[in-house]
Order: structure tokens, then sequence, then C-alpha cells
């Protein structure tokens, strides 16, 4: 059996992650050798999921939810350690799209005994790396708005947050105009809504924004709308989360492995939905850059 280190996010789920971990330690320590790091503030996932490489532990498993997957995915890289998740947080997305359950005992097994597959990686040049989803536009300011809630309103979990995040946002952003570098091809975007560039194909609590996104085929999923109404996007929304919006005359989708957009205004980009910045930024793909853990 593999050492395995767990990073656990005792904020994470409004302490549901903490309380978890002590339901579950009993079961950990059957199935093999293990430690566990606990989080203390914004980014210490990833100087312990650094550390817990350094000390040769073959997994490290992410406790907590997909901003604690992105911090120890972040001190992962560059190492020989895979990730694991098991999944304690609000919107739990990524693990939708590799098949991970969202019972702790269920996942915990996996993170021990699943197969290790290499995942492509999302680099935001500049700034970090991302193993989900980044968003351009409307889709982050919903994600700053998600993040402002509070621990109360997203120990809620699920879709709640987002939709009242995207609720607040609808009378808030109507578009911009985007510049879009997508590898050799330059598209002129007069009135972007969003655009989501992404590994894997859900977010927002459940959105299947990228329907047909591989986490290991070597392109970015791209999709972007432009020139929706309220009305229309209030529409939209709804089918978004089976898939519903492939097809739509203002959406369109494509892949790419490196993508560069700007604006002459201010447009807000997050990754795996943290807000990280305003454009400009490019995002380059890295094909197999980091081993995980999947059923």
């Amino acid at each position: 059996m593999p050492r395995i280190c767990f990073i656990v996010n005792p904020t994470a789920g409004h302490g549901r992650a903490l309380k978890t971990w002590q339901r579950i330690e009993p079961l950990v320590a059957s199935l093999g050798e293990y430690g566990v790091k606990f989080t203390e503030r914004p980014r210490h996932g990833e100087e312990l999921a650094r550390q817990a490489a350094a000390e040769g532990y073959d997994r490290v498993v992410a406790l907590g939810g997909d901003g604690t997957l992105n911090e120890v995915g972040n001190g992962l890289m560059g190492t020989k350690s895979a990730l694991a998740v098991v999944p304690m947080g609000t919107g739990n997305d990524w693990v939708r799209t590799v098949g991970i359950p969202r019972d702790a005992e269920a996942a915990v097994r996996i993170a021990f005994g699943g197969r290790r597959v290499p995942m492509d990686v999302g680099l935001a040049v500049g700034y970090r790396y991302f193993f989900n989803i980044a968003g351009i536009g409307f889709d982050a300011e919903v994600s700053r708005q998600v993040n402002d809630y509070g621990p109360v309103l997203k120990a809620v979990g699920g879709t709640l947050p987002s939709l009242l995040a995207i609720v607040g946002t609808l009378f808030k952003f109507n578009g911009v105009p985007v510049k879009v570098q997508k590898d050799e091809e330059t598209m002129e975007i007069p009135r972007m809504l969003l655009m989501a560039v992404g590994i894997a194909r859900y977010y927002g609590g459940g959105m299947n924004i990228l329907p047909d996104a591989v986490i290991d085929d070597g392109k970015f999923d791209i999709a972007w709308g432009f020139d929706l109404g309220r009305s229309e996007l209030v529409s939209l929304v709804g089918k978004i989360y089976k898939g519903g919006h492939v097809g739509h005359p203002k959406v369109r989708f494509t892949q790419a492995r490196r993508i560069a957009a700007t604006s002459t205004q201010r447009v807000a980009f997050h990754l795996d939905g943290d807000v990280a910045g305003n454009l400009p930024v490019t995002f380059e793909l890295l094909p197999g850059a980091l081993d995980v853990i999947i059923p």
C-alpha cells in the first residue's frame, strides 16, 4: 500500500471537513501508513503539500473543497507525489468529472487503492496552476460573489450559493469586448458574457459547462457565450446543469493548447473558483503534468 498524507482544511464545509476527518481516521489507520496536516490560513495547503512530497509520501489527499484541491495540486507540481481527493467543500466539482463519490469512506478507499493516472494541468501564466476550470467574465464575477457570501451561506453547499450569486451578477454584468488569441487564431468577441477554459467538465456546484472535457486529452475545452440578454441567460443557466447549452445559437465551443485574452475594460478571471486577477491573462495547457488518483 502507498504512504499517504492527508491535507485537511478544517474550515471546509463550515467545519464539516474536520468532523469528517475525526470520523474516518480509524478507517484511514486500518488501510495503511498515513500522515495528516491541517491548513491554518489561505495557501497553506500548497505549502503543506510540498512538505508532504518532500517527506516521501506517494499520495497526498486534499480533504476539503475545490479550493483545497487547487492549493494541494499547486504544491505537488514538479514532485513525484500524486493528488487524491476526499470532497468536503461547497461545490466539489472536479470529482464529478473523474467519478470520485462524495461519500467520505468510499473516497478514502479510492485514495488508497485507486488508479494513478496523469492529468493535464492549466497554467495561468504569472499566477498559478489550475486543475478544473478557469473562467473569464460573468462566471468570475459569480465566483467573487460566492466567496463574498461568507461561510454560513457557503456551508449550504451544492448549487444554492452559485444560483444566488448568478442572480446578483445579472444586474451588474452585461458583457464586455474581449480579444482572444487561441493558438494561432485571433477572435474578436464584441460582447462576451463569459468564457470557460477547462481540464474538467463541471463548475458552480454541478454546472456541466464543458460536457466533452477529458482530463488527459492534451487540450483545453473552451466554451463562451455572447450577446446574451438577461432573460436569455436566466433561461440558459438551468440548462447548463445537464449540458443543455450545447447547440445554443449564442454559445460556442472549441479546443486549444493556449488562450490569451485581453479587453479594454476591467474583466475578472478565476482559477478553480477563486478570483485571481483581471485581464490580460494567458492560459497554457501542460499535458500530463500531475498524477491523480481516480477509481
